[in-house]
């Protein structure tokens, strides 16, 4: 792990109270795909989606519980909040 993703985990850790968040973690945000690049000063996450001709190459402010579903390294839904 980077200082960088340390860090990150940490943040998210003490900000959001939130332990299994990682920097290229695969989420779907309101049924859309994405990867976490970061996070905000908000504590919020940054995430760049999938579809680049809807969202563009930058990285979007998503809310960390808010319709959201992480996955592990395979797929698996590891985590959600609904609406």
């Amino acid at each position: 792990m980077t200082k960088n993703e340390k860090q990150f985990v940490e943040d998210m850790i003490r900000q959001r109270g939130i332990d299994f968040v990682r920097i290229g973690m695969m989420v779907e945000v309101y049924g859309d795909i994405g990867t976490i690049t970061g996070m905000n000063s908000s504590a919020n996450l940054d995430v760049v989606f999938a579809n680049q001709q809807k969202y563009g190459k930058h990285s979007h402010n998503c809310h960390p519980t808010a319709n959201i579903k992480y996955f592990d390294n395979q797929g698996k839904v590891i985590a959600s909040y609904p609406e």
